[in-house]
């Protein structure tokens, strides 16, 4: 039976725009800042927006390149890689940089200096770091075992390696191998869950790069969420001058992302007309919508064949940016011929279609006019879409609006600034103005709508915030959907909102909240058009991965043309047929204050048991020659009942006694001293309390003709 996948359609015109001249390639150029009352667009301001929607003919177009100016000399890899043999792993050579290829490990601080002593370059137990959570369950499409490392790269086939991203939602990250030469698309973080204390990100492991990062041709965005932008400073760490290649408006979150770090990325501007060349890999782009202005597909072309990245998607035919998925262009390169698709997940197993974010703003502005007092929307800091819904509901009952969080003020000056966000003059006030304003005259807009304790929504709830105190009658609209495992802390603010008096409004109980991620019926709509030989979904859960891999075998897609991974996984596309080859050991690589990557399983699993057990101190003074006490011990609790803690002299005597059997048996080393009255203590509170306590002993070892100590402070000498 022939291959229906194949059927021949006329091609109306190529996919894709005509090439563009290298000297011709727009370099970003960021917004000037300007102050509040200056940064109402006008109508010169947005006339090279406009200009630039005359090609497409779709009004709303805020990537129209008419406005800008292009820079020459952009010419990046003017010709091949000439990179035939795929032997310079311990070459000597100097890149343009001046750093020497990869001998050695690669400093990932700014200050030069090693913050991974244990780094000692790639080799067979790459992954296996202590100084990464290293996944102990490596298993790929194949559960019952685990797969083999990878062979070496095909010579005329795309090797796909997923670092993050895949068989979770967040950290998304890809890289593309072809003839020795890597891109890569999206760098993103991921938050860390409840079991992961004092954890700030948690990054996609970069040690299959340390030794490749040289060969990287550039870094392709597909959009401005965290998940796909928020580790990229630390990407530059490893190299600073990798080419990123994304829209306006992602650039600009990049840049601000950036210079927080003290950092100054060359960002390359590109829109849905745009085609580049980076080494081996052609890139072409196509508009996609989601929550965030600016989306972009992928269309990425090699020797091997063509590959389409969806980013995150969904089919919004009535979107309030005026930019819709467009299916045109992916069914154009369908007719080109799609080897291979990668697509979005998140919601494959969802039946229908998702709501049109045009149905949220009249909802918004039907509960701000009926509102008697307060006014506060809790919504993404990205999604300028929904904030812009905000503003209008507010000018439309004549209220001011101040904006609350960090990342919500920074996101949204931006937008305001590039024209993304139309605010009328003096509709924005500062936070310590609002809190001065009749209630009835102001609506906030803020961030924490996934209960994060220190958001702005969370200290409200607990009545900390230091401007705005939540009275009974406010109106409070959570315009969000719950990030699954943070359901508990959600509607604990939720009820704490609701204990106050204010009323909560979730998506549950109105339109105030519409995904950004389309539903099965969409994703149907996707695979029809691009009609792909090879389909691997990506950005899902296990669930959301197989039930995505179905709904692309309905639409006729041979299932063993299907692969299914999760990150690491090697996935070989040769001979226009894609196969899962090996995997590759990756973890999870921490960021935890100012440090990234030093907090193991050890770390995390102590930090746990001190949260869950409490702490109990044990400091003991004894003869360095006998082993007895020459003291009584000390044993300070933490984390008790005053019950409890008022029982601890019994951990005293049983400390005594047990100093006592170990001098009866002749023992004076303090570190085993320590490590027995660390399991004895341990025990016994486990027995009479039923708690795991984190147990710190300290061993003073002393001669009994000194004077005794009266208050010793030790060190943690048996950890």
């Amino acid at each position: 039976m022939p291959d229906n996948r194949t059927r021949g359609r006329r091609s109306t015109r190529k996919a894709g725009s005509p090439d563009v001249d290298a000297a011709q390639r727009p370099e970003f150029t960021e917004p000037k800042a300007t102050t509040r009352s200056q940064s109402s667009p006008s109508s010169d301001d947005n006339q090279g927006h406009a200009d630039g929607n005359k090609g497409n003919g779709r009004d709303g177009n805020r990537n129209g390149s008419s406005g800008r100016s292009n820079r020459g000399g952009n010419n990046k890899h003017g010709g091949g890689n000439g990179n035939k043999g795929r032997n310079n792993r311990g070459s000597n050579n100097k890149n343009d940089n001046g750093r020497s290829e990869r001998g050695g490990s690669r400093n990932l601080n700014k200050n030069g200096k090693n913050n991974r002593p244990n780094r000692r370059g790639r080799d067979r137990n790459r992954g296996h770091n202590k100084n990464r959570s290293v996944v102990k369950s490596m298993q790929g499409a194949d559960l019952t075992q685990r797969l083999p490392e990878p062979p070496k790269a095909p010579k005329d086939g795309l090797r796909i390696v997923a670092l993050g991203g895949i068989s979770e939602i967040g950290r998304n990250m890809t890289v593309f191998e072809y003839h020795n030469r890597l891109l890569i698309i999206d760098c993103g973080v991921l938050f860390p869950s409840s079991d992961e204390p004092g954890v700030d990100l948690i990054l996609p492991d970069f040690s299959y790069l340390e030794d490749k990062v040289d060969r990287v041709e550039a870094l392709v965005v597909t959009h401005g969420h965290e998940d796909h932008i928020g580790a990229i400073p630390w990407l530059l760490k490893l190299r600073s001058d990798i080419p990123i290649v994304a829209s306006r408006f992602t650039c600009a979150l990049i840049a601000a992302k950036c210079r927080e770090h003290h950092q100054h990325p060359k960002l390359i501007e590109v829109n849905e007309t745009s085609h580049e060349k980076y080494g081996p890999f052609d890139l072409r782009f196509w508009n996609v919508n989601h929550s965030i202005p600016d989306c972009l597909g992928i269309a990425l072309k090699t020797g091997a064949g063509l590959l389409i990245h969806t980013g995150d998607i969904k089919l919004d035919q009535t979107p309030t940016g005026g930019r819709p998925t467009d299916l045109p262009a992916l069914s154009r390169f369908g007719d080109e011929g799609v080897d291979i698709m990668l697509a979005d997940s998140t919601n494959s197993t969802t039946p229908g279609f998702s709501g049109s974010e045009a149905d949220v703003a009249p909802t918004l502005k039907r509960l701000v006019a009926e509102a008697k007092q307060r006014v506060i929307i809790a919504s993404f800091a990205s999604n300028v879409y929904r904030v812009q819904a905000a503003v209008d509901a507010a000018v439309a009952a004549g209220r001011k609006v101040a904006f609350n969080g960090r990342s919500m003020i920074r996101n949204m000056q931006i937008a305001e600034e590039m024209g993304y966000l139309d605010v009328p003059r003096n509709t924005i006030v500062s936070m310590d103005d609002a809190a001065k304003m009749a209630p009835h005259k102001v609506l906030l807009v803020t961030t924490g709508t996934q209960g994060e304790p220190m958001a702005a929504l969370s200290r409200m709830a607990r009545r900390e915030h230091r401007q705005i105190t939540v009275r009974d009658g406010d109106l409070i609209v959570l315009s969000s959907s719950l990030v699954p495992g943070n359901e508990e802390a959600v509607f604990g603010v939720i009820n704490m909102l609701s204990q106050i008096g204010a009323h909560v409004v979730t998506s549950k109980d109105a339109k105030v909240h519409t995904s950004g991620h389309g539903f099965a019926g969409e994703l149907l709509f996707l695979y029809n058009a691009a009609r792909p030989k090879n389909f691997m979904p990506v950005h899902g859960e296990w669930r959301h991965l197989r039930a995505n891999k179905q709904l692309a075998i309905s639409t006729g897609v041979r299932e063993d043309n299907t692969v299914l991974a999760q990150n690491g996984v090697v996935v070989d596309l040769v001979d226009k047929h894609a196969d899962v080859v090996g995997q590759i050991p990756v973890g999870n690589l921490y960021v935890d204050g100012v440090t990234m990557g030093d907090v193991n399983a050890e770390v995390l699993e102590d930090r746990a048991q001190m949260g869950e057990g409490g702490v109990i101190s044990v400091t003991v003074v004894i003869d360095n020659r006998t082993g007895m006490a020459l003291e009584k011990p000390r044993v300070v609790a933490s984390g008790f009942s005053d019950e409890s803690r008022e029982m601890m002299h019994e951990v005293e005597d049983l400390v005594d006694n047990t100093l006592l059997d170990l001098s009866g048996e002749g023992e004076n080393d303090p570190y085993r001293m320590a490590q027995q009255i660390k399991r004895r203590i341990t025990k016994f509170v486990g027995e009479k309390w039923r708690r795991k306590p984190f147990v710190v002993p300290t061993v003073v070892p002393m001669t009994s003709d000194e004077p005794l100590v009266s208050d010793v402070t030790g060190a943690r000498e048996s950890l």
